[in-house]
């Protein structure tokens, strides 16, 4: 694995659409991952990461401990050799993964 973006959530309905399409969409010659943590969020933000048919996003649900536990989890499962941290309000422009 070239990359690894990885994101923790807590209730971030309003915005995880938009920036998972951000990262999904980008043109990268090499390999990446979507490391997910969703920190036990209370509304639908886990229903509307499965809505996803991607093998690049990893998701694990969590029970909720602040953005720093699911921070280091998401950091755990990353396989990446290198790694891009995003927030649910994110959103990655196009070229982000690039190496220029």
């Amino acid at each position: 694995m070239d990359i690894s973006v990885y994101m923790p959530v807590y209730n971030g309905a309003d915005f995880i659409k938009r920036c998972i399409n951000s990262v999904l969409s980008q043109e990268f010659n090499g390999s990446f991952e979507f490391v997910i943590v969703d920190d036990g969020s209370e509304d639908n933000t886990v229903e509307l990461i499965k809505e996803y048919n991607d093998e690049r996003i990893k998701l694990f649900e969590c029970e909720h401990k602040g953005i720093v536990d699911a921070s280091n989890f998401g950091l755990d499962q990353c396989t990446g050799k290198y790694i891009a941290r995003m927030d649910a309000d994110d959103e990655m422009l196009p070229g982000s993964l690039q190496v220029r």
